[in-house]
């Protein structure tokens, strides 16, 4: 055989197997760098048959599909049940869930809700308006009337603006919990108690939240004083906010409950009203019985008298250094940095 011939026989199949594996090689570099940011899963224990297992696999499955509908640079955390997406770094969602969303739920858990989530809720936050915004429009098909946040039931999703507060996330994430607990709330006391902790502040042992006064309070003064504020008996059994006067009523149902956790009765009126929704769904009887009033007049007459001395107290009150707030405040005075989580007084 011409050795010429030989040689190209042998080194023919080696040569053409070479250039394959390096167009191969360079194929997967390209696809590797095509792969979106990794999502972070902060278990280290391996999936089992139960129920804590299930939930992370559920996270999982929901943090999958929250990152198609995000930028590729944004960052998605799993901590069930919670799965966490937004356009900040990763560490300033992980410490938006430390600082805030643990600390939220696990009050809110002491001084309410009993039963714990089974399936995930998603947190998407945006550190300036316009991503909350423009993910509202893309992918939740809506136009949202605040520039705060919204909450989805049917998704089991909160997609806030952190720009305007943490109390902002703790508005959104007490409608979270507390579908799992109580899921036929009355819609008043369902708005009236996320309301209370948009501005609230922690216990010193941090296991416990308080509600403080806030910017809705000028709402419910300026209605009264304008003789537009609901009788108390109408905007409860009234079972749902009106249309055309949304804003007032969820200042409205705020203050009921700030009232009832002045004399503190927020709490038992919600476990009372919790284990007897079917038979005063709207909460009427239940109040009226909490408070010990004789009359639905009384009641409002008592409502009215209370909220302007409360705030005036409030206004001379001195918080106290050390008291770790959560507050939802007006995007006009807000710090859009990402790191303005949460703040101390």
């Amino acid at each position: 055989m011409d050795p010429h011939r030989k040689i190209i026989l042998i080194a023919g199949p080696i040569l053409l197997t070479g250039v394959c594996f390096l167009l191969t090689l360079g194929s997967a570099k390209d696809s590797r760098s095509a792969v979106p940011r990794q999502i972070s899963v902060d278990v280290v224990s391996p999936l089992k048959n139960d129920v804590q297992s299930r939930l992370r696999q559920a996270c999982e499955n929901v943090a999958q599909e929250i990152q198609t509908q995000l930028d590729r640079s944004n960052t998605v955390l799993i901590r069930p049940p919670f799965v966490l997406a937004g356009d900040m770094p990763e560490d300033v969602l992980e410490r938006l869930h430390r600082d805030v969303v643990q600390p939220t739920e696990r009050a809110l858990n002491v001084g309410f809700f009993d039963v714990p989530p089974t399936e995930p809720i998603t947190i998407v936050a945006f550190a300036k308006e316009a991503g909350f915004r423009d993910f509202a429009r893309r992918v939740d098909r809506r136009q949202p009337d605040s520039y705060y946040g919204y909450y989805l039931r049917s998704h089991r999703r909160l997609v806030v603006n952190v720009s305007t507060g943490a109390g902002t996330l703790a508005h959104e994430l007490t409608h979270a919990l507390a579908h799992f607990d109580f899921p036929n709330m009355p819609e008043w006391f369902d708005e009236g108690l996320a309301s209370v902790f948009e501005q609230s502040e922690f216990s010193d042992t941090g296991h416990r939240l308080t509600g403080t006064d806030n910017w809705r309070v000028h709402q419910v003064l300026r209605a009264l004083h304008d003789n537009r504020l609901r009788k108390t008996d109408e905007l409860v059994q009234g079972r749902s906010v009106r249309a055309n006067h949304e804003s007032i009523d969820y200042a409205h149902a705020r203050y009921i409950c700030l009232f009832l956790q002045d004399q503190q009765l927020l709490e038992p009126f919600y476990r009372k009203l919790r284990s007897r929704a079917e038979i005063d769904p709207s909460g009427w009887q239940t109040l009226r019985e909490v408070v010990a009033s004789e009359t639905a007049s009384d009641i409002d007459a008592d409502f009215r008298r209370w909220i302007v001395k409360y705030h005036k107290a409030q206004r001379q009150r001195t918080a106290r250094n050390d008291r770790q707030t959560l507050s939802m405040k007006p995007i006009e005075s807000t710090d859009s940095r990402p790191e303005a989580i949460a703040t101390n007084k």
